[in-house]
């Protein structure tokens, strides 16, 4: 647990709550189709870096993936980061470079860089250029067809319907085109979270499932099998399969256990909470208690994760435990799993970040051999080569040097 002074207001939770909607599991599941597009490129990569038998980093080409799906997700529009530099990714990735998160010396050189300033003005100028038009348009057709969007509603369209409905009057919610330009700024600030929290936490995470199925063959074969008995086993129809029945990706629970177990393990990211006035931490040997008014608390969920008081053999890949029932030795207790926290603050993009795994999973495991390579002299953390680790440039936790792979093309009888 670290603690740090400060205050959490209510500005980002009061405004995210209008783009709750577009994140629910419905809404999402009709948004499939785009999702699979954006997989389709990233697995076509895949199958162009099978042929060299490189070495290459994984990590850095699935972010852009997980970008392009929020783009989807979010704005209905192809943003193409994975093709290619986009204005808007790189500027975000850019000015995530510059965050002090801590009071190291490379965090202090940063702070009185002379830069600094100018490049995160640079970059929020550019980011808003680009983000404006694409809102503007979904404002516009929000106001043009009185509210009515036809076909799959993106995150950002029911945001529009939600904010008109609950912040605008009846009597001006069609004045001055529609919509208060304020919801504009809103919609920017959001939309900068979403692609800054979704992005690189989802890409990680793929990495380490692909890294631990590949260590754990029974698993792998499992999850190979579920797809085959669910999604069909010609691999080269699976695209249409998904698209055609998108809710099929709810029905792969090895899959989504398999992702759970990879969570529990290496959770990406942690949260802060703000320290009510009659809430104290209690030190369990001394009973000394820390009061925590006033302060900021953050919670390392992967010291939870692995705990033997919550958590049976804490430190395996057992994706069997989420099966498991009350009673039973490898039952999970309720609360301990937390990589989106709880309660009313947690992740409002977990469903997507859910949906994503399971899709890319479906698309690319049955074809590929995803092997992660290290050095014979790596240092290991737990037995394993492959771990959480600090990336310049970087706030989440991210795989050590971005997980470099070795992707192979399974031979697959039709």
């Amino acid at each position: 647990m670290v603690l740090a002074f400060g205050d959490i207001g209510k500005g980002v939770e009061d405004s995210e709550k209008y783009f709750q909607p577009g994140f629910s599991a419905k809404n999402l599941m009709a948004l499939v189709p785009a999702f699979v597009e954006e997989i389709q490129v990233f697995r076509d990569w895949l199958e162009d870096i099978a042929k060299t038998d490189e070495v290459v980093q994984l990590e850095p080409k699935v972010m852009r993936t997980t970008a392009d799906i929020i783009g989807r997700a979010a704005l209905g529009e192809r943003l193409n980061c994975h093709r290619g530099d986009n204005v808007f990714f790189e500027a975000l990735k850019d000015s995530v470079g510059w965050l002090i998160t801590d009071n190291t010396p490379p965090s202090l050189v940063k702070l009185v860089h002379p830069l600094r300033r100018i490049k995160l003005w640079r970059n929020n100028r550019n980011m808003e250029k680009f983000l404006k038009p694409m809102i503007q348009r979904n404002v516009a057709e929000y106001t043009q067809k009185d509210g009515v969007v036809d076909g799959p509603q993106t995150i950002m369209s029911l945001a529009i319907k939600s904010y008109v409905n609950e912040v605008q009057s009846a009597s001006d919610k069609y004045a001055a085109g529609g919509v208060d330009p304020k919801f504009i700024d809103i919609a920017i600030s959001q939309l900068k979270i979403f692609m800054l929290a979704g992005h690189d936490t989802t890409a990680s995470t793929l990495c380490f499932v692909y890294h631990l199925l590949t260590k754990n063959p029974k698993a792998l074969e499992a999850v190979r099998t579920e797809h085959d008995e669910i999604l069909g086993k010609d691999v080269f129809e699976t695209k249409d399969t998904i698209i055609a029945r998108p809710q099929l990706l709810n029905q792969l629970p090895y899959t989504s256990a398999v992702i759970k177990e990879t969570l529990r393990l290496f959770p990406p990211a942690g949260t802060v909470r703000q320290g009510p006035d009659d809430f104290f931490l209690t030190q369990p040997d001394t009973g000394l208690r820390y009061p925590t008014k006033g302060l900021m608390l953050w919670d390392c969920n992967i010291a939870g994760h692995r705990s033997e008081m919550f958590w049976p053999r804490p430190n395996d890949f057992v994706p069997e435990r989420w099966f498991a029932k009350e009673g039973e030795p490898l039952y999970v207790r309720k609360n301990t799993f937390r990589p989106f926290e709880l309660g009313p603050r947690n992740c409002i993009g977990q469903e997507l970040a859910a949906l994503e795994l399971r899709a890319i999973l479906a698309l690319t495991i049955r074809e590929f051999d995803i092997e992660s390579v290290w050095n014979d002299d790596d240092p290991e953390w737990f037995g394993d080569k492959a771990y959480q680790a600090e990336i310049p440039r970087e706030i989440t936790g991210h795989s050590k040097r971005y997980m470099p792979a070795r992707v192979k093309k399974r031979v697959i009888e039709a």
